[in-house]
């Protein structure tokens, strides 16, 4: 495929959070698509530490261009603002060179003001990934004169479309997974053993990183209901779990275990009778705006998944494939990890629709649709 294409990141890469990942596969496939990807990030310690395909263990390389800015982006408001504004008058004259030199690309990017302006300021046909609605007005103003927007869910599609006019050329692609990994992993039994967990238990596992706003107290509240079940939490530490919930005590057989490697999720879930996947009605960004990679990888798993009923996540998942919760509702999240237990032939056909929808959101059958709307 003859398309070049500036992939512009500014934030600190590589780093182990989802959009890192979600950035990293991205380049991956489209790469692997033929795509002549150029990956554009400010110089920071993180993109001076290792390579993209290091880190995150991607199968080919990534070539990238570090751009001059000074490392504030962990400063606060100010901080950010400043080193993401001298990035993006980098990527200006950056790209502006480029297309002096002949070279002509379109600018794609998970946007942020800055360096947004960059790409339209630079005369680039821009395609922009959507992942949240938090945005500040001035972004919002900008992306009407983008060429194309990628939305990860449809709420966000829909409140796009609102905001901005029929007239915006707009897409729905949820995040995706890499199968390989899943397709190697060893049985339940062995999986504990590795990372030494009783295979007696019914095991009720959430992963992922720590944040208020995913409504991580239900876990709390829902194993003091269900002392029957092991309930495991992977993603930080104790004390980060404790100050995130805002609890005083965790009840004994809610085990929280840290964090694990990228290439240790697949093993994780493998360990797992349920899987979880939460969402609180007390956040904007949990109830109608997120769209986990967890959602693929847990389908991944071959494993039982219980998920809270929000409109971000019933969005992109069906009923013949998760078991829902209500939001908020921890009793009723017991009863419906108490009715994956029970109800083993249903719970297996959801599993099944479940993996055969992973297979048609892997990340590179997302790029394609991508591309063809490029």
């Amino acid at each position: 495929m003859n398309l070049k294409m500036y992939y512009v990141i500014n934030a600190r890469l590589p780093n182990k959070k989802a959009y890192g990942i979600q950035v990293a596969k991205m380049c991956e496939a489209f790469i692997e698509a033929g795509v002549d990807l150029e990956l554009v990030i400010p110089r920071t310690h993180a993109s001076q530490s290792t390579s993209m395909r290091d880190f995150y263990q991607l199968r080919v390389d990534v070539p990238t261009t570090i751009l001059p800015t000074v490392d504030w982006y962990a400063g606060g408001r100010i901080g950010y603002y400043v080193s993401a504004s001298i990035f993006a008058i980098s990527c200006f004259f950056y790209l502006i060179i480029e297309r002096i030199k002949g070279k002509r690309g379109i600018f794609y990017s998970i946007p942020d003001t800055f360096s947004l302006v960059a790409g339209l300021a630079a005369g680039m046909d821009c395609y922009l990934e959507i992942h949240e609605m938090l945005l500040q007005a001035p972004l919002l103003k900008l992306l009407r004169v983008a060429h194309g927007l990628i939305a990860t869910n449809p709420m966000i599609a829909e409140s796009l479309r609102k905001i901005l006019g029929g007239q915006t050329h707009i897409i729905v692609e949820p995040n995706a997974v890499d199968l390989d990994p899943f397709e190697h992993v060893p049985s339940k039994e062995e999986s504990r053993q590795q990372v030494h967990l009783p295979s007696s238990e019914q095991i009720v596992l959430y992963i992922g990183r720590f944040y208020a706003w995913k409504g991580l107290g239900i876990l709390v509240a829902a194993a003091a209901r269900a002392p029957s079940f092991a309930w495991y939490v992977v993603g930080g530490t104790r004390e980060e779990f404790m100050q995130v919930t805002g609890s005083q005590t965790v009840p004994a057989n809610l085990h929280v275990v840290g964090e694990c490697t990228l290439d240790e999720v697949p093993l994780w879930q493998a360990t797992a009778d349920v899987l979880l996947i939460l969402g609180t009605k007390e956040n904007e960004q949990s109830y109608r705006n997120t769209t986990p990679m967890k959602v693929y990888e847990y389908m991944a798993s071959n494993r039982p998944i219980v998920a809270s009923h929000t409109p971000a996540l019933t969005s992109v998942m069906q009923e013949s494939e998760v078991t829902f919760y209500e939001p908020d509702d921890a009793q009723n999240l017991v009863d419906m990890v108490t009715k994956v237990f029970e109800n083993v032939s249903d719970s297996q056909a959801r599993v099944t629709h479940a993996y055969q929808s992973a297979m048609k959101h892997t990340w590179t059958r997302r790029v394609a649709r991508i591309l063809s709307f490029i």
